[in-house]
């Protein structure tokens, strides 16, 4: 072909389409597993089980264009969902909820053997499973009033407010337990409510006394006040809950 030829036949090609750049950080969120034990510190609170395995911890942070973000959290609590009771992924909570970060993780329950029983394979240890969810510096949560709805139709929950704190207590169904056609598995229901965020856990095995269900909410509250100082979330004045 001649010069020209190749020219014309160059010209009456189509055109490349014109493709539209995708942002990678577009509604993105930043996910990071790790051993450490998470917010939640047990020590001195009580003797933890040495049968109870501690979880991986699992962050989950929101990317920085998140406010445009679309999602909504559902308008009644869907009970036969996992708590938080929404339905929701992970990553959609964090952005319904317009959180910042989102952590949870488990820790080892009260021991309640007496020293030098012996072991026991079969026996189920206790375990306290948490999450702690903080928005961003200046910014507020939208799961708070989701949560004590939740917890209300669905965890049987009693209420204690103290200067702006709510503390909820109940009982809720392990959902994850295997099927043995066993009654349900149900475990001690905690979450805590306040301006710097929510946090709620689930104390897992046999039945935990009230003293450790008391020192369980004050870890509980502890672990909300210490992610939120870590995200900078500004301080609330600290106020006792029972």
């Amino acid at each position: 072909m001649s010069a020209v030829d190749t020219a014309a036949a160059v010209r009456r090609l189509p055109a490349a389409p014109q493709m539209t750049p995708v942002d990678p950080l577009k509604c993105s969120t930043t996910t990071v597993r790790g051993p450490w034990s998470g917010p939640v510190k047990v020590e001195g609170r009580w003797r933890p089980d040495p049968d109870a395995l501690p979880d991986e911890t699992v962050t989950v942070t929101r990317g920085p264009d998140a406010d445009s973000c679309p999602g909504d959290l559902p308008p009644e609590p869907d009970c036969a969902q996992a708590v938080p009771w929404t339905g929701l992924s992970v990553d959609a909570l964090v952005h319904a909820s317009a959180a910042q970060r989102w952590v949870s993780s488990a820790v080892p329950g009260p021991d309640g053997r007496r020293s030098g029983a012996p072991g026991d394979p079969h026996r189920v240890p206790r375990t306290m499973t948490y999450t702690v969810m903080t928005p961003r510096p200046g910014g507020g949560l939208a799961i708070g009033p989701a949560l004590a709805a939740g917890a209300s139709a669905c965890a049987d929950t009693t209420a204690r407010t103290v200067g702006g704190t709510t503390l909820l207590r109940g009982t809720t169904v392990d959902r994850w337990a295997p099927t043995t056609g066993a009654p349900p598995t149900t475990a001690t229901f905690l979450a805590v409510i306040d301006p710097r965020g929510v946090a709620w856990a689930q104390l897992g095995g046999p039945a935990w006394p009230r003293r450790d269900i008391d020192s369980a909410a004050a870890a509980l509250r502890d672990a909300l006040a210490r992610s939120a100082t870590e995200a900078g979330v500004p301080k609330v004045p600290s106020l006792p809950v029972h």
